[in-house]
């Protein structure tokens, strides 16, 4: 066979190769259906603001039953993690407003309580209440009594001793702008979702601008799907992401889904909400932990380099 014939019988099979191949890779497109199809929604920077002023005035108080799912290793996994069935009861209230707001009236403004019951027989493994200045925890397995102020940043080399009641008051609500501060409204796209961002700026005692929060919102349903709070080094404090809202019985919308990461403690906390509601009175005297007869009380103190100082029980 002439060289020539020889150049084109191969450069025809090389193509027949390249296109048989192309065929085998070619990736077959799945369509959704017309109704499961979700048009993206715009939104202005002040609608989002908005509404994240209308779900922070729309709910007072919380009272809910919810499964607990810690991250194996977390702060909280020295309380539970032998239990894979952790029940908690979550009560919370704050006054109207936004707690923080530098023009917002001086006193208590929220108030938390949590209480975990182990699996089966449902014993409480933790009992733990807030207010904007203090904290106290009660681990009866432990048997100890926890106190402190909400201002102490020491971590304890204690897992145990870095629960917080109040950083989940803050996951579980979600705290609207603060009024005359400047916001920035940003698109952003990732893993095929795409987002609006409100971030908020603030001056720091440095005389310098830094980010102090940011609110996510899927563009699909306009719904609120992460919050995240930084220091004035910008550092990430909080990171709260939301899923599953619901229309609660009172007409207004609450996710039942929220998982709370502390990256400065090293914990990430669950809640699945199984029963909830929202708005009804809760008395006062349900905010009220008393440290039970025979516990050890840990007061935990701002020195970096001291222990937690045990104090003995009193006589009663």
């Amino acid at each position: 066979m002439p060289r020539n014939s020889l150049k084109v019988a191969a450069l025809g099979l090389f193509t027949f190769l390249l296109l048989g191949m192309g065929e085998c890779g070619v990736k077959k497109t799945k369509r959704l259906p017309p109704e499961r199809i979700l048009p993206l929604q715009t939104a202005t920077l002040e609608e989002l603001v908005a509404r994240l002023e209308e779900q922070a005035e729309a709910v007072t108080t919380i009272n809910a039953v919810t499964e607990l799912v810690p991250t194996t290793g977390s702060a909280y996994s020295g309380v539970i993690e032998q239990y894979h069935d952790v029940r908690a009861f979550v009560l919370a209230r704050r006054r109207a407003g936004n707690a923080g707001d530098p023009g917002a009236a001086s006193g208590p403004r929220q108030q938390i309580r949590l209480i975990g019951q182990a699996p089966v027989v449902r014993k409480n493994i933790f009992d733990m209440v807030a207010d904007e200045e203090t904290f106290h925890i009660f681990i009866p397995p432990r048997n100890k009594f926890i106190e402190g102020r909400n201002n102490l940043t020491r971590r304890s080399k204690k897992p145990i001793e870095n629960l917080r009641p109040q950083h989940l008051f803050e996951a579980v609500f979600p705290a609207a702008p603060w009024p005359n501060t400047p916001h920035l409204l940003e698109e952003n796209e990732f893993a095929g979702q795409r987002y609006y961002a409100v971030s908020e700026i603030v001056l720091a005692d440095s005389g310098r601008m830094t980010l102090h929060r940011k609110w996510w919102f899927e563009r699909s349903r306009l719904e609120l799907v992460r919050v995240q709070r930084f220091d004035s080094e910008g550092h990430l404090i909080a990171d709260v992401h939301y899923g599953d809202w619901r229309e609660t019985a009172g007409g207004v919308p609450y996710p039942y889904e929220i998982e709370l990461v502390r990256p400065q403690e090293d914990y990430r906390l669950k809640l699945l909400i199984k029963e909830l509601t929202l708005n009804q009175p809760i008395e006062e005297k349900k905010f009220h932990l008393e440290r039970p007869a025979g516990v050890e009380l840990v007061r935990l103190v701002e020195e970096p380099e001291a222990e937690p100082e045990v104090v003995p029980e009193e006589p009663r």
